[in-house]
């Protein structure tokens, strides 16, 4: 595996084949980039003139001041900044990216959602989203491409903990910090106390209670050794010091029992990493590439030179050997002026910057150290490395013959958006330069109107030529005129008649500009019916007054360009993870997202079992038709209806009494589906919990046990009870067993019976 840090080239040992090729490959680099960067020259130029255009800054050939008038109509700029904010608007429909990875089975929905909560946390709480979409959308309108690549930031954290336990509890501590991702130091460990009671209780259900004393007095001679504190090699647990020689069996067992109970004092020093994920903008210009390859993970060679002082490098890369950088860096922007980079970047920041190298610090020698412009490059290449036949892909930093870091990586961290593909092309069509040749015309036609207007506000004299002295007036001297006696006022100088020309083609001229340029990002006439919702046949009235309107499918359609780098970059924020699943940081954040609340990242042991699921299919939120207040409020209708629909099943099933807590979790299921599909990550937010309809149910019983009979009731029950009564006295008349048949049967018996007359 190849791993080489800070070390200039020269000094890297080429008696390892592997070095040799790495070497190798580096020598390529160099003129890969070189040739790449002129490639690339036509790019940066249209991105250079769409940036001054957006600025609105003269351009020469283009908006180059006429007749001292400098007007520029914007056209870029509203142009660029309304699809940036449709853009942005799309991919965050309520300020938030709202996103799921779509689960492989049934089995893999757990996992899928401890993914989506965990990037979700990452990208909208531990960044701001709108901060780097905003950016990010504008970047890729107003240049052929936004870049973006997915950086992990890992802190470096220790903690110093003091505890107290038994060996075991000692080393369970230890076994939870290496779970939780932290390495543990211990630094001192003191024998503190013996929990006696456990001891004794050990003794007793080995050895007896008759044998009681015989422990207690094992146990005192025990004690008697923690009078003075004792390092950690004196004091470890080991019963041999504790037997004598001759002391056997029963010994044994009450030693073994102190040692296990034997309480120490340890402090320990914990440190792990914990982990942010940056979102780092790579500027167009800088940015190499293959232009033929189209996507970024198909990509054979790519990467990005960063011109900054050696200052800002050290602070980027603090591991950096100063003494060997300050000497093979890259210090000359050849390169980059032959691409037209730099004169990008002065373009980008051409109100506020200076015309030099992008800062105003020289890279001579002469300058201080520190602050010099160097040049830091990097690459991504795939490249037979090793030897084996196949191509591996290298991230190589280096500055001139400088190596920051080179090794084997699985993935290139760089997301790309454009939101106008061109087919097989990896750079797109930016709208900013779609719409400069508007800004052109609507520039030359509004300076044409505003040249008339002076020239008809401005009084003019005429003079005949024979009357000037054009060599004064060359000089700068007031009195132009020769004044001899052949000079007559009157007829040497008179007023020029104003301008009679007529301008009224150009406004309708720049109304058709302005419609071809709202065209350009979608926003075309409403007359326009290519639209398949509209020409289906048998659609409803109803459905096509909803269809989308063609303005809407052209800029949906520019939206779901966009998303497609949105969803890279999420993956990549996953993947990152993936790559430091074992870091504190990053289980601590599993762990607030696993059902158990365990510090256990599923899709990173299932990555180390080699049964995972890349997470390719993203299911992003986007709000075509610039519906999201309406499709927020229509969210909540739904969400109250699915509270308003549990709650009547499941208060009819407790009032039945089959309401179980399986039952309930499988009534409650296809509610909780409804709301995640809606957005709702914790269904138990809107939906009563397990817990909650346990008491629930119980509360219901206890209420009908206390429950008092209404009057009706009362009356209802009275007359039950006397028509059981009633039943009963027939029942016993038929059968004889009343008093009166009684006291009848008495009579007969006695002589005298009961004459009825």
């Amino acid at each position: 595996m190849l791993d080489i840090k800070n070390i200039p080239v020269e000094k890297i040992n080429q008696n390892k084949k592997q070095n040799a090729v790495f070497v190798r490959m580096k020598n390529q680099m160099d003129v890969k980039m070189a040739s790449y960067l002129r490639y690339l020259g036509t790019k940066n130029a249209v991105n250079r003139a769409s940036d001054y255009h957006y600025l609105c800054l003269a351009v020469t050939d283009s908006t180059a001041p006429v007749n001292g008038i400098d007007y520029i109509h914007p056209s870029v700029k509203p142009v660029v900044d309304y699809a940036t904010a449709v853009i942005t608007k799309g991919l965050m429909p309520n300020g938030e990216i709202n996103f799921d990875f779509v689960a492989d089975g049934e089995e893999d929905e757990i996992a899928a959602r401890q993914a989506t909560n965990m990037v979700s946390k990452v990208v909208n709480q531990m960044n701001d989203p709108h901060f780097i979409l905003e950016r990010w959308v504008m970047d890729s309108t107003m240049h052929k491409n936004g870049m973006m690549m997915v950086k992990p930031v890992r802190e470096q954290i220790t903690r110093y903990v003091e505890t107290s336990g038994t060996g075991d509890q000692l080393l369970a501590f230890e076994l939870q910090a290496a779970e939780a991702g932290l390495t543990s130091l211990r630094q001192s460990k003191r024998k503190e106390s013996v929990d006696m009671m456990k001891v004794m209780e050990e003794v007793k259900q080995l050895l007896g209670e008759h044998k009681e004393e015989f422990a207690q007095g094992i146990a005192d001679k025990f004690m008697a050794t923690l009078q003075a504190p004792i390092d950690e090699e004196a004091l470890a647990p080991d019963a041999e010091e504790m037997r004598m020689e001759d002391v056997v069996g029963q010994e044994e067992i009450v030693n073994d029992a102190i040692a296990r109970n034997t309480i120490y004092k340890a402090k320990y020093k914990l440190t792990g990493y914990n982990i942010n994920i940056k979102f780092h903008p790579i500027a167009q210009h800088y940015w190499i590439c293959d232009p033929t390859v189209p996507e970024m993970k198909d990509q054979p060679f790519c990467g990005y030179y960063d011109p900054m002082s050696i200052q800002e490098a050290m602070d980027l890369y603090p591991d950096i050997n100063l003494d060997e950088f300050r000497i093979h860096a890259e210090y000359n922007m050849n390169g980059a002026y032959q691409a037209g980079s730099v004169l990008n970047n002065l373009a980008i920041h051409a109100r506020d910057s200076v015309p030099v190298m992008g800062i105003p610090v020289s890279s001579a020698a002469s300058a201080d150290p520190d602050s010099r412009q160097v040049s830091i490059v990097t690459v991504w290449n795939k490249y037979d490395i090793d030897g084996d036949g196949e191509l591996e892909l290298v991230e190589l930093i280096y500055s001139g013959s400088y190596i920051i870091s080179a090794r084997e990586v699985e993935f290139i961290p760089v997301a790309n958006m454009c939101p106008k593909p061109l087919p097989g092309n990896f750079y797109g069509m930016s709208i900013a330069e779609s719409v400069i040749p508007m800004q052109e015309y609507n520039t030359s036609a509004a300076r044409a109107e505003i040249q008339l207007g002076l020239l008809t506000a401005t009084p003019r004299i005429g003079v005949k030529p024979d009357r000037v002295d054009f060599e004064m007036m060359q000089d700068g001297e007031s009195a132009i005129f020769i004044l001899d006696s052949k000079f007559d006022p009157s007829k040497d100088i008179y007023q020029m008649p104003p301008p009679s020309g007529n301008l009224q083609f150009l406004e309708v001229a720049m109304d058709r500009i302005q419609k071809d340029t709202m065209a350009m990002v979608g926003m075309t006439t409403p007359q326009d019916v290519f639209n398949p919702e509209v020409m289906a046949a048998g659609n409803s009235g109803v459905k096509l007054q909803l269809a989308l309107s063609p303005n809407q499918i052209i800029q949906d359609n520019t939206v779901r360009n966009a998303a497609e780098g949105l969803r890279e970059s999420l993956w990549l924020v996953w993947r990152t993870l993936i790559q430091y699943g074992d870091d504190y940081g990053v289980k601590k954040l599993a762990q607030s997202s696993h059902p158990d609340k365990k510090p256990e990242f599923l899709d990173f042991m299932a990555w180390d079992d080699m049964n995972f699921c890349d997470r390719k299919q993203v299911h992003l939120e986007l709000a075509l038709g610039m519906m999201s207040e309406e499709n927020a409020l229509s969210r909540l209708q739904i969400i109250q209806k699915c509270q308003n629909e549990l709650y009547s099943t499941v208060t009819a099933m407790v009032g039945a009494g089959t309401m179980t807590p399986e039952m309930y979790k499988k009534v409650k299921k296809p509610f909780a589906d409804t709301l995640y599909v809606l957005g709702v990550k914790d269904c138990d937010a809107y939906l009563p919990s397990d817990e909650e309809i346990q008491t629930m149910i119980k509360g219901s019983a206890e209420a009908a046990q206390n429950k008092q009979p209404s009057p009706e009731d009362q009356k209802n029950i009275s007359m039950a009870k006397l028509n059981d009564v009633k039943a009963q006295q027939i029942a016993a008349e038929v059968a004889g067993e009343d008093a009166e048949s009684q006291l009848d049967f008495m009579a007969v018996a006695a002589g005298d019976p009961k004459v009825y007359s």
